[in-house]
């Protein structure tokens, strides 16, 4: 110990994480020049009526290695997107696209609506793209994800009705996988002798696991569809997407709307479900999050004093 008397010495942090979940300032605590960083958007909302299409995840984008530049004497405006507003009940409009979450030049691109009934059938693009609505016949593929695009791609699209006879909402895209088409077949109808002409929504695509927060947690799933008459709603994608509108697969008596988006993940909603005048509606696409994971670096501490100084200075009254 006697060689540190006096002496200057390192304390070696690990990683300093920096999570936003409402908008704000970054400005390194470590005077890093290179972080780690993941920006997801604000997921869309799904379409409020009539087997509606879920809403697309919001763009997802990351970067696992300290190779992102920073100054450390800068501050950077950081914004974290805000998810779709919901489409009330008995709404035939589509949903809304999620908001944009931004830090320094990285920008991910807010989840796509979902679609909702007649001519507004089609869903949106995004960073994920929203599932179109059971009237989406001329529509073979879903709308686009990774919008504008980037590399590595922000997201997939969404889904679309399956011929013939569309009968429910497509979900909406993850950052992992597409949406899935809806289907003209029912689920699992607690009522089966009222299924004929029902059909399931399209789940959700998946999202993406990241742990630069400390911990694995998955961002991104896309809204499940809106199922059709006694149909059962799509399932919303793992990373927050919501559940589609109708009933449940567990035998729910009362079909619901489409759920929330989960906060901070960029889920999009789910999509409403017929008949959408009275228990129709979709759920609010979840919020972004930015996450900066800076190497931690070396903080400078004092001298260590030997026991024979601190005497001196105690006798001394000399602490100053």
């Amino acid at each position: 110990m006697s060689r540190l008397i006096g002496a200057q010495y390192t304390v070696t942090a690990s990683r300093l994480i920096t999570t936003f979940t409402s908008s704000g300032t970054f400005t390194s605590g470590a005077k890093s020049t290179a972080a780690k960083y993941l920006v997801v958007a604000g997921g869309g909302s799904g379409g409020g009526f009539h087997y509606s299409g879920g809403g697309g995840a919001g763009g997802f984008r990351t970067s696992t290695d300290d190779s992102f530049p920073i100054d450390a004497s800068t501050d950077y405006p950081i914004t974290v997107g805000a998810g779709g507003a919901a489409t009330p009940s008995g709404s035939a409009a589509p949903g809304t696209v999620g908001s944009d979450s931004v830090f320094s030049s990285i920008t991910s691109a807010g989840g796509g609506y979902g679609g909702g009934n007649g001519p507004a059938f089609a869903g949106s693009a995004g960073g994920s793209g929203g599932g179109h609505d059971n009237d989406a016949d001329p529509l073979r593929s879903g709308a686009a994800g990774n919008t504008p695009p980037v590399s590595p791609p922000q997201g997939n699209p969404g889904g679309y009705p399956t011929m013939p006879t569309p009968q429910s909402g497509a979900g909406g895209g993850g950052a992992t996988s597409a949406g899935a088409n809806g289907v003209n077949t029912p689920g699992d109808v607690p009522v089966p002798e009222k299924a004929a002409g029902s059909g399931k929504g399209g789940n959700g695509g998946n999202g993406t696991a990241s742990s630069l927060s400390g911990s694995p947690v998955t961002y991104g799933g896309g809204g499940g569809g809106g199922g059709h008459n006694l149909g059962v709603g799509g399932v919303g994608g793992p990373g927050g997407g919501g559940r589609g509108g109708g009933y449940d697969p567990d035998g729910s008596s009362n079909p619901g709307p489409g759920q929330n988006g989960t906060a901070n993940t960029g889920g999009g909603s789910g999509g409403g479900q017929h008949p959408g005048s009275s228990t129709g509606g979709s759920g609010t696409g979840g919020s972004g999050i930015v996450i900066i994971d800076e190497n931690g670096g070396s903080v400078a501490a004092g001298g260590v004093w030997s026991i024979k100084q601190v005497f001196k200075q105690l006798v001394e009254s000399d602490w100053v």
